[in-house]
């Protein structure tokens, strides 16, 4: 028996030339080189108005942030001379030899009110940023992780509100405005964040049907 692929097909009413060899290929036509076509992608539901608006509120909330991490610096800036008084000694007590000069623990306190203030505005202002965008795709985590960092807001404001530990100057000020329109503003982004259809929205339920 040679290795040639039998003759054509056998026709109805013939005897089988070939007994026990298959008649031709199996199944369907294959094609080298071909995949199956991949499914068709879902279709990209839209971002609730209310997600919309937290997340600028988040913005609004990063903003007041800064200006008031920038007023508390420029606050113990401007009363730096008791700051200075204060590590002067500090390292009086810890015995430093040389002692440093008043003028260099100035110049030191002005270089890390400087240093702390750069570096808590890139964290946490960065921070703030970046869940607000995550939460505006639907990222459920960077909810809850923006629902508590608003309620720490919120507890943060409540002395200032009542009028706790409020201290005197256009600084202080400063301080007192920012961190209550800050509180204010994470309250309305929160609710707005765990309203119905955000609800839906981040835990990719189906839509609600038309109301008849």
């Amino acid at each position: 028996m040679t290795g040639q692929w039998p003759g054509p097909p056998q026709q109805p009413g013939q005897p089988d030339p070939w007994p026990g060899t298959p008649q031709g290929p199996v199944g369907p036509p294959q094609y080298p080189g071909r995949y199956p076509m991949p499914p068709a992608p879902q279709e990209k539901r839209p971002v609730p108005a209310d997600v919309v608006t937290a997340f600028q509120l988040w913005f609004v909330v990063a903003a007041l942030g800064v200006v008031y991490l920038a007023a508390a610096l420029f606050f113990v800036h401007s009363d730096r001379s008791s700051f200075v008084d204060q590590l002067m000694d500090e390292f009086a007590k810890q015995n430093i030899d040389p002692l440093p000069t008043r003028t260099e623990v100035d110049q030191l306190l002005t270089l890390g009110l400087v240093a702390t203030g750069v570096i808590l505005t890139l964290v946490l202002g960065g921070l703030t940023i970046l869940f607000a965008f995550k939460m505006r795709k639907g990222k459920n985590w960077a909810r809850m992780l923006l629902t508590m960092a608003g309620v720490f807001t919120v507890f943060s404001a409540i002395p200032t509100l009542f009028g706790a530990g409020a201290g005197s100057g256009t600084a202080a000020l400063l301080m007192g405005g920012a961190g209550i329109l800050q509180a204010v503003a994470a309250i309305g982004a929160i609710v707005l964040m765990h309203r119905k259809e955000s609800n839906a929205y981040f835990l990719n339920l189906p839509p609600a049907p038309p109301a008849r």
